[in-house]
């Protein structure tokens, strides 16, 4: 049991590593929505958010939704949907066919 928490945890710190490398490298390279041009890349975006009202709103946002995506992507005890491995996150509200 230990060691399947491990890989859980092993497994969810990667696929937050992969989408933070994405984020990182999307900003590096100059891409940024509308409104957020002066926003640098990097750490330096945390400082710079913080210094503005709607930078504020901004990092609420990102808290509210980080919250969300945790209470969300857990095993799904409520739909009878048993986790094949730790880390599936399926909970049947999307279903592919692909399994």
């Amino acid at each position: 049991e230990r060691f399947d928490r491990l890989r859980f945890v092993e497994i969810k710190h990667g696929r937050i590593s992969m989408l933070a490398v994405t984020g990182y490298l999307t900003t590096a390279a100059g891409i940024r929505f509308p409104g957020a041009e002066d926003i640098p890349d990097g750490f330096a975006a945390w400082g710079a958010l913080a210094k503005t009202q709607d930078g504020c709103n901004v990092l609420l946002q990102m808290t509210f939704f980080f919250g969300l995506a945790e209470i969300i992507n857990r095993p799904a005890e409520w739909a009878d949907v048993t986790p094949e491995f730790p880390g599936d996150y399926r909970n049947g509200a999307l279903d592919f066919g692909w399994d």
